[in-house]
């Protein structure tokens, strides 16, 4: 099975945000974003792109809609919309501006049979759970939600096997404490499950270098590896990164990157949403 690298995008009330355990650091506007990402070019090198509303106050669907739909129509790859989705009418907002698949996170502990009406209408490959998680004072994974503030009062291999009967087509796991520190991913949380998930995992929290993707995405049971680290992978990274993935037998997609920015440019939206084409 090949792997994924997938890119994360934290946005808060018109702002992009660094997260280190789950506190927010503003790094700059839409604007910034676009100055230091290509994303005709930087999406060479991914195969996923995750934007998620994690603003802290009242969200604006509507802005952050608009936000998304401007990023989306850049690349040329899946992107993953998530954050404040607590109604059929938000979901489909945001699969009409450009999401590929949702991210539920909370949902699942207020209104699992929402989730449940996604992924009946959706499709279950287009729902991703969002597992956030803490140690506890015992050294035990203690899942929580609203922005990793409220304990489930589940344990995360019972929580992993919920979210999948609610209709979850991939499992998401971040945890709290490794968020933003670069230390590395907590690759052992797999082996906490009773049984391995019916469908893809993916890691997040810790990324610092390439390594620690690698050492990630060598182990079978994950399938993809998330970073939302804005600093380390500007430029050329993502193609220097998967480069070294290749190189380290990791299957995971090739491709000729001018045949890439040729499609893009062929199937490329304009600012009045109409194709090229």
């Amino acid at each position: 099975m090949t792997r994924r690298l997938i890119f994360t995008l934290l946005y808060d009330s018109g702002q992009f945000m660094l997260s280190r355990n789950f506190r927010l650091q503003k790094v700059g506007s839409i604007d910034w974003l676009f100055n230091n990402y290509d994303f005709a070019n930087v999406s060479h090198g991914l195969d996923e792109l995750m934007v998620l509303d994690v603003t802290r106050g009242a969200r604006n669907s509507d802005d952050f809609a608009a936000t998304v739909q401007h990023i989306a129509s850049r690349c040329f790859i899946p992107v993953t919309v998530g954050g404040g989705i607590n109604s059929f009418d938000v979901a489909r907002l945001y699969m009409n501006s450009g999401a590929d698949k949702l991210l539920l996170n909370s949902a699942f502990e207020s209104d699992p049979d929402l989730c449940r009406a996604l992924a009946a209408h959706f499709g279950r490959q287009c729902i991703v759970a969002g597992i956030d998680y803490r140690m506890d004072a015992q050294g035990r994974r203690t899942v929580t939600t609203s922005a990793g503030t409220r304990e489930v009062g589940m344990d995360l291999p019972d929580w992993a096997n919920f979210v999948q009967a609610c209709g979850a087509g991939e499992l998401l796991f971040q945890s709290v404490e490794q968020d933003g520190t670069g230390m590395g991913l907590d690759v052992p949380v797999l082996d906490t499950l009773h049984r391995m998930p019916d469908v893809p995992c993916i890691l997040m929290g810790g990324v610092g270098k390439a390594s620690q993707i690698i050492s990630a995405l060598q182990q079978p049971a994950v399938d993809a590896v998330a970073t939302a680290n804005l600093f380390n992978f500007i430029g050329s990274a993502f193609l220097e990164v998967r480069q070294t993935i290749a190189e380290a037998g990791i299957p995971i997609p090739q491709w000729d990157s001018k045949e890439y920015a040729a499609l893009h440019n062929r199937f490329a939206v304009t600012p009045t949403g109409q194709s090229d084409a």
